[in-house]
């Protein structure tokens, strides 16, 4: 009765409006969902790869106290996160060389690569005015825009330009390096994190399960003393 009650004081558009909104927020929890599995894989494995970096120098007390430990493995860490670096910034050396060289024979130096690069995507139309009044894009639902129908495309798009290559591939080029180095920089923090527990737990000492009592021996030469 109230489905029934709530559809009535909504429009078609109205209702077209709130079921692309719900699709739309479920392929948003879908995309972030599996972000979160991706960052939750690199802080496992970045973690283990933690426990490695330090299980030889604290097996063998080459250091043996937490601060010690928090200064060694932060070096290791610096260390790694140096290595693991060159290649995304030797990636966007390449790409800024093909950019340079391209725009000396070609001139194009105020021209965006991003600009040629969305040539290779699909292009919508967003302009309320585009669409006629009886079907418009936008609509006001409870006070707030919301997207009414899906956008239309604008012809010739995706489209190829020869011309426009070595903006792809620059664009590729930057896209790849700036993930990667993404990435490394997670790693990093998932390491130090691990570093920063371990200092704590491996030096920790507990009496959780200890009784006092059950460590006096007790022989015929030593007897317990008399208690009061």
């Amino acid at each position: 009765m109230m489905a029934r009650l709530f559809a009535f004081h909504l429009s078609e558009t109205d209702q077209k409006a709130l079921i692309i909104l719900l699709i739309l927020l479920v392929i948003a929890v879908l995309i972030l969902g599996l972000i979160g599995m991706a960052v939750r894989f690199t802080m496992m494995y970045q973690s283990r790869r933690a426990d490695t970096m330090m299980h030889d120098v604290a097996v063998t007390h080459v250091v043996d106290n937490p601060k010690s430990f928090r200064r060694f493995g932060w070096k290791k860490n610096n260390r790694a996160l140096y290595r693991d670096s060159l290649i995304p910034f030797l990636i966007i050396v390449v790409g800024l060389l093909i950019w340079v060289i391209t725009n000396i024979f070609t001139s194009r130096w105020n021209v965006s690569i991003w600009d040629d690069f969305s040539d290779l995507f699909i292009h919508v139309q967003w302009d309320n005015s585009a669409y006629p009044p009886s079907d418009p894009l936008w609509v006001r639902v409870f006070g707030i825009w919301v997207i009414a129908r899906w956008p239309e495309t604008i012809p010739n798009y995706p489209r190829f330009e020869a011309s426009h290559i070595p903006s792809y591939l620059v664009a590729v080029i930057t896209i790849v390096a700036a993930t990667w180095y993404a990435v490394i920089c997670q790693a990093y923090v998932a390491r130090a994190f691990m570093i920063w527990r371990r200092s704590n737990s491996v030096y920790e000492k507990s009496l959780a399960g200890y009784h006092a009592a059950q460590d006096i021996q007790v022989t015929p030469d030593h007897p317990l003393p008399p208690s009061d």
